[in-house]
């Protein structure tokens, strides 16, 4: 299964080096836990109601402090992501708490990031709708079940198919998404699998939290934040996989 030695592969490459990707990220990402745990604890009460589709009117500062705090998780993300890519395919080992970053790449990247969200909403729409359709058939009770893995799984397939681009911004070779998709298309099989093998990742990582009884408890805030750093991290390492492997044909 070569989905699965790609998924393997990329643990390895974050715990086997795992002095220097604390090194890259942690800095960063405890910058963005900070502003994050700040917005929750101010705004918390207000962004639950809104999830709920509670009408609230919402407190002053708030839409600025969204802001700030979407900004800086995006900024320290890409950042971190450009570091590891390099760190991994050109062995630029930073040795310093905080990597240097280029605001060209750091640009470059962000504008990568937005037409792959642009293109994941495009196809969450037309397999979202394809699948509810479809789905009747079997209940509202499966379909609750259903459709979101079969979303979450195709929009992880095609990520994976053209997010090659992402690496390549990272060591300066920039590529297109219909590019990084004809790299992969003998990958498919793999590619399909490593979506499979991500969700149940994802759910596998989360069910502890789901679990708990408080969810703003310390205990909880820290354990969502180190699944948080392990899930960015492998995420980024299966890109760095898939680009090393399929792009500069190195061996797994």
């Amino acid at each position: 299964m070569t989905g699965w030695k790609i998924f393997t592969h990329s643990l390895k490459m974050v715990f086997g080096n795992i002095d220097a990707a604390l090194r890259i990220s942690l800095v960063l990402y405890l910058a963005q836990q900070a502003v994050g745990i700040y917005f929750a604890g101010k705004y918390g009460q207000t962004l639950k109601m809104m999830e709920q589709n509670m009408l609230v009117i919402p407190p002053s500062g708030f839409w600025p402090t969204l802001f700030v705090m979407l900004l800086v998780s995006l900024v320290t993300s890409l950042w971190i992501a450009i570091s590891w890519h390099r760190y991994v395919l050109l062995e630029e080992n930073p040795r310093t708490f905080i990597p240097p970053v280029s605001g060209e790449r750091l640009l470059a990247y962000f504008g990568k990031t937005v037409i792959l969200m642009l293109i994941m909403i495009a196809i969450g729409a037309v397999v979202g709708f394809v699948v509810s359709l479809l789905g009747f058939a079997i209940g509202p009770q499966a379909l609750e079940v259903i459709v979101p893995l079969i979303l979450i799984g195709t929009m992880l397939y095609f990520s994976y198919r053209i997010g090659l681009v992402f690496p390549a911004v990272a060591l300066d070779k920039p590529i297109g998404f219909r590019e990084s998709w004809e790299i992969t298309r003998s990958a498919a099989g793999a590619v399909f699998q490593l979506s499979v093998i991500a969700i149940g990742f994802a759910i596998l990582i989360r069910l502890p939290g789901n679990m708990a009884p408080d969810s703003m408890s310390v205990i909880d805030m820290v354990y969502s934040a180190v699944m948080g750093w392990i899930a960015m991290m492998v995420g980024v390492s299966v890109l760095t996989t898939l680009y090393g492997v399929y792009e500069e044909g190195r061996e797994l």
